[in-house]
């Protein structure tokens, strides 16, 4: 479903700066795709280099999250608190997202079991090259967050 999504510190526990995600672009049941924005107001930003590719992993973890937090809303929930258990093959096809990018994250989920334990397939593509891929294990407690 692409259209109008809530802002994105609707969707995560984060604030501030620790929002990294810009916004919400397309999500269904299974995935969800974000847009991060890289300017030099970025708080990862290194002058005359961009954000260090290393950061990808944040975007990621954010969009999943936001996923999950859009799923819970579709079915009538709030979001809850997760955590990034761990990241599998993260591939790295540049060292910086450079100046200007408007990067785009997708998240597709690639299974969860009832105990809040997931898996989520991601990358990171701007004008359509992919720059950065991993796949994120993750967890979703039990307890609510209320922006």
């Amino acid at each position: 479903m692409a259209g109008a999504f809530p802002p994105v510190a609707e969707l995560l526990p984060h604030r501030g700066h620790a929002v990294m995600l810009d916004a919400v672009l397309e999500h269904s049941e299974n995935h969800t795709v974000a847009r991060v924005c890289i300017t030099r107001t970025h708080p990862l930003f290194v002058a005359g280099q961009g954000v260090p590719v290393w950061a990808g992993i944040e975007f990621m973890a954010q969009a999943a999250a936001a996923h999950a937090g859009l799923n819970n809303r579709r079915s009538g929930g709030t979001p809850r608190i997760g955590m990034l258990l761990g990241t599998r093959r993260y591939q790295a096809h540049t060292d910086y997202f450079a100046e200007n990018m408007q990067l785009e994250v997708r998240a597709q989920r690639e299974f969860g079991d009832n105990q809040g334990v997931g898996a989520c397939r991601c990358h990171i593509s701007h004008n359509g090259q992919i720059l950065a891929s991993a796949t994120l294990i993750v967890v979703e407690t039990s307890e609510d967050w209320t922006p």
